[in-house]
């Protein structure tokens, strides 16, 4: 008698359940889609690849750009430049203003912006305020590990060198030049009236931090970063870095959309180049960056593909960059210390051929200085150099290598894989100055965290580098052969007293004719030391999936995936 009554029981609660899950489905899928206004459109995820690991998320610890892309959309700095003339707009900044000559950065913040949620501020407020901004800049100007952006603001900031060679800690106080007014407000008390102050607030590195996160986690945040951005980490892997929607997001686009669309951002690392092309065709990911002329077949699919209907409906985005490529060295140690060595292997190069028989188009040669031409400067007054075998043996005979006492055999350092663009022109450079100079150079493949770390520790005399214009400033670049920045990874140690002093009044004249002049002076010096070989420029070339749309990128190589959005393409 019990066994039916269980059956029934059990067939009773099963169709109970049902009913439940049936209505609980049925709200689900009436509940109402976000929409947007003006034909654009939420949710989805957007992907792309790296070759490399993520080594920090901290802003002010890089100066990699594949880490900056990331760092960009999870930290907001106060200004921000929007286009490739220059053009500042105030972000988490509401007001910005120069008084007192130039001598006072006035700053007013916006309200209601809040950090990302996170459990370190149980008990606190998530709002962005002025201590906030005066930590961040504080730190900026610290000798903390983490600190390796100094000399973007050290030395600007009264109280900053001092602040530096003391090693204060900027949770305990601020740069004595940073005042606080309230909430909100704050000033900065230069040391002169720097021109590019500006220009330099724009910098990726000084997005701002949270100061209560950095009381929780401290050097954590390398891994764990906390910012006020469109995006926050959601997980993070070896291979995967997973961003997500920061709902609580202060800004919104043109047409009152809260921003961004996208639900979500992920970013494969350690991806081999071999496979980055079928992750583009297959739909794994959305965007290919410094895809290599050799490889556009297998990218856009042949002829064939294309009448059978199986290429992937994409688009090309050429940026006009400031992006350059350049062999640098240690000026300190034999044998780069010799101007002669370092004339001689500058004009055994033919950097045409290396554009247009390696490169196949992808970049142009750098026959004159170093600093792209721009909508804010270029320097005609420089003579244009190229190939001089002759010379170049005769230099290197007075530099006293010959025969009897060959050139020795040195690493050549290049952080990039076999086969990319950059493993190919390096190895072009190779079988240039073997050829020209009889010169042996042992090309070393390394991540670009172990090059830095020779670097520093002096084992690197010779490596491959690159560099693009932080800020629209030709400030940007020749702030690297400043003695202040003698320590940045990405210069040479370079010193000359006479650069240092048209550096200092290229950045402190009140005349746009006379800061051209300077800038034009530094440039000229740095080329004439050869204290680099600069080999070529490049634009940024980007495939993109159709289906990405709101799609822009800024002259350094800087995304803004809060405005990208999704749309299904027809086919």
């Amino acid at each position: 008698m019990k066994q039916p009554f269980r059956r029934a029981k059990f067939i009773f609660f099963l169709a109970a359940f049902g009913a439940i899950l049936f209505v609980w489905l049925y709200y689900r899928s009436n509940e109402p889609v976000k929409t947007a206004n003006g034909d654009r459109y939420y949710g989805g995820v957007f992907s792309y690849s790296l070759p490399e690991s993520l080594n920090s998320l901290f802003p002010l610890e890089t100066n990699a750009l594949s880490e900056l892309r990331i760092i960009s959309q999870l930290f907001d700095p106060l200004v921000k430049q929007t286009d490739s003339k220059g053009t500042i707009e105030n972000y988490l900044a509401k007001e910005i203003q120069l008084k007192k000559d130039g001598r006072l950065v006035y700053i007013k913040l916006r309200k209601g912006v809040l950090f990302h949620q996170d459990e370190c501020f149980s008990g606190e407020s998530r709002e962005l305020s002025a201590d906030d901004v005066a930590f961040t800049l504080s730190v900026a100007c610290s000798n903390n590990p983490l600190n390796q952006s100094g000399s973007l603001l050290i030395g600007k900031i009264r109280g900053s060198e001092a602040y530096f060679k003391n090693a204060v800690r900027p949770e305990k106080s601020y740069v004595s030049g940073i005042h606080v007014i309230n909430k909100f407000e704050l000033e900065i008390q230069l040391t002169r009236p720097y021109n590019n102050i500006k220009q330099l607030l724009t910098h990726p590195s000084l997005g701002i931090l949270s100061k209560v996160s950095w009381g929780v986690y401290g050097k954590a945040l390398r891994e764990h970063p906390i910012g006020s951005g469109p995006f926050y980490i959601k997980s993070k892997s070896k291979s995967r870095v997973e961003l997500a929607r920061n709902e609580d997001y202060w800004k919104q686009d043109h047409f009152g959309n809260q921003l961004p669309y996208l639900d979500g951002v992920h970013v494969y690392t350690n991806t081999r180049l071999s496979d980055e092309f079928p992750m583009f065709s297959l739909e794994k990911i959305d965007l290919l960056f410094d895809l290599p002329v050799t490889e556009l077949e297998k990218a856009f699919g042949t002829l064939t593909d294309a009448k059978k209907g199986k290429n992937l409906l994409h688009r090309v985005h050429i940026q006009k960059a400031s992006k350059i490529h350049y062999l640098a060295w240690n000026l300190r140690k034999p044998p780069f210390n010799n101007a002669l060595v370092r004339k001689a292997l500058s004009l055994a190069l033919d950097k045409n051929i290396i554009c247009t028989d390696v490169l196949r188009g992808d970049g142009q040669p750098i026959n004159q200085g170093f600093i792209p031409k721009s909508d804010y400067y270029s320097n005609p007054n420089l003579s244009i150099t190229a190939q001089n075998t002759a010379l170049a043996k005769q230099y290197l005979m007075q530099a006293g290598y010959s025969a009897d006492q060959p050139f020795p055999i040195i690493s050549f350092y290049v952080n990039a894989q076999q086969g990319s663009n950059a493993g190919l022109w390096c190895k072009e450079v190779c079988r240039q100055l073997n050829k020209a100079l009889g010169l042996h150079l042992k090309l070393v493949y390394v991540s670009t965290k172990t090059r830095d770390e020779k670097i520093k520790t002096g084992q690197a005399l010779l490596w491959k580098a690159g560099w693009v214009g932080d800020y629209p400033d030709a400030e940007s670049y020749l702030r690297l052969f400043y003695k202040g920045s003698e320590e940045n990874t990405y210069g040479v140690k370079f010193h000359n007293e006479a650069y240092d002093q048209l550096y200092l009044k290229s950045i402190l004249t009140s005349s746009v004719a006379e800061k051209r002049m300077f800038q034009q002076a530094c440039e000229a010096i740095v080329t004439n030391e050869t204290a680099i070989i600069p080999v070529y420029s490049e634009d940024f070339f980007v495939m993109i999936n159709l289906r990405v749309r709101g799609f822009s990128m800024n002259p350094s190589g800087i995304i803004d995936f809060s405005k990208i959005y999704l749309k299904t393409v027809q086919k």
